[in-house]
C-alpha cells in the first residue's frame, strides 16, 4: 500500500461515485483528508461510515464554482499537500430528458468540469509553491478521448480537463509541484445511471431506447468496448490516485493515464 502518512489531502466531489472510491484509498494509504462536496449530507455519511484508515477525516460544503465558497475552504483547510479535482457533472438540471445539450447544459459542464479544476488549483497553488510541494490529480475521462455524439458538452470539457493538466504542470513544475489526469473508463456510478437513463430514453449506438435497463445498457457497453470484459471501479481510480499522491511519482507530472481495461491504448 501506498504511504501518504503525514500529507494532507482535499477531495473535490468526495459525496459520491469515484470520489469516494479516492476518498477510500488515500485513507488507507494514511492522508488526513478532508472531503468536500455541495452535498454536506453526503460527504457527512462518506466520512462517518466509509473511510478507514490511521488519518483524520473532516467534511467539508463546496461549490467549485463559487470563488468566495472555495476561499472559505481553504481557510478551513489551510495549507494542502494534496489535490483530487473530482468535482464533475454531465449537464444541468434534467439534461438526460434531453437529446442534445442546451446552453445551461454547456455552461454549467464547462463551470464545474474546467472552471472549478482550475478555480481549485489556483486556491491551493500558493501554499504548494511556498512549500515547494504539491501533487494535483485531475479527474478527467477517456470521454476526452473520442467525441461523444450523444454527450458532447461532456467530452468536450474533459478534453479540457486533460490539456489544462498539461499546461498546469509546465506551470508548476518549477516549484516541485506534479500535476497528472486519471482517465476513468467504464464505473457504474450516479453518473453513469443517468447517463444510461439518457440512453435508454433515445437510443445511442449501440443502445436502442426502450430495449435494455439502464444496468443492462451498462454491461452491455463493457462487453462490447472493453478487452478485459470488466467494469472499472472507484477503488481502481483510488489506487492511481494515490500513488500519483506519493513521492513515488515524483517524476511523472503533465501525464493523463486511463483506467479503462484497455478501451484505449496510448
Amino acid at each position: 500500500m501506498i504511504d501518504l502518512t503525514g500529507k494532507s489531502a482535499i477531495v473535490t466531489g468526495g459525496g459520491s461515485g469515484i470520489g469516494k472510491g479516492i476518498g477510500k484509498i488515500l485513507a488507507l494509504s494514511g492522508a488526513d483528508i478532508v472531503m468536500a462536496d455541495k452535498d454536506r449530507d453526503a460527504v457527512e455519511a462518506v466520512v462517518s461510515t466509509d473511510l478507514e484508515g490511521p488519518g483524520e477525516f473532516l467534511p467539508a460544503t463546496v461549490d467549485v464554482t463559487d470563488a468566495e465558497s472555495i476561499a472559505d475552504l481553504i481557510d478551513m483547510v489551510g495549507s494542502v499537500d494534496i489535490l483530487v479535482n473530482n468535482a464533475g457533472i454531465v449537464g444541468a438540471l434534467d439534461w438526460w430528458k434531453r437529446e442534445n445539450p442546451n446552453d445551461d447544459d454547456w455552461e454549467q459542464v464547462f463551470a464545474v468540469n474546467v472552471m472549478g479544476m482550475v478555480k481549485m488549483t489556483e486556491a491551493v497553488s500558493p501554499s504548494m509553491k511556498k512549500n515547494r510541494y504539491g501533487k494535483i490529480v485531475n479527474i478527467a475521462s477517456t470521454a476526452a478521448r473520442q467525441g461523444s455524439p450523444d454527450l458532447p458538452h461532456y467530452s468536450s470539457s474533459k478534453a479540457a480537463v486533460v490539456s489544462w493538466t498539461q499546461s498546469n504542470a509546465h506551470q508548476l513544475a518549477s516549484h516541485s509541484i506534479n500535476v497528472n489526469a486519471i482517465c476513468p473508463g467504464l464505473l457504474w456510478t450516479p453518473m453513469w445511471e443517468s447517463i444510461s437513463r439518457k440512453r435508454d430514453r433515445f437510443g445511442s449506438g449501440l443502445f436502442k431506447s426502450g430495449e435494455m435497463t439502464g444496468r443492462e445498457i451498462f454491461e452491455n457497453a463493457v462487453e462490447s468496448w472493453i478487452p478485459l470484459k470488466r467494469e472499472q471501479t472507484p477503488q481502481d481510480i483510488g489506487y492511481l490516485a494515490a500513488f500519483l499522491a506519493s513521492d513515488i511519482s515524483r517524476n511523472i507530472t503533465g501525464q493523463a493515464i486511463n483506467v479503462d481495461g484497455g478501451r484505449w491504448m496510448n
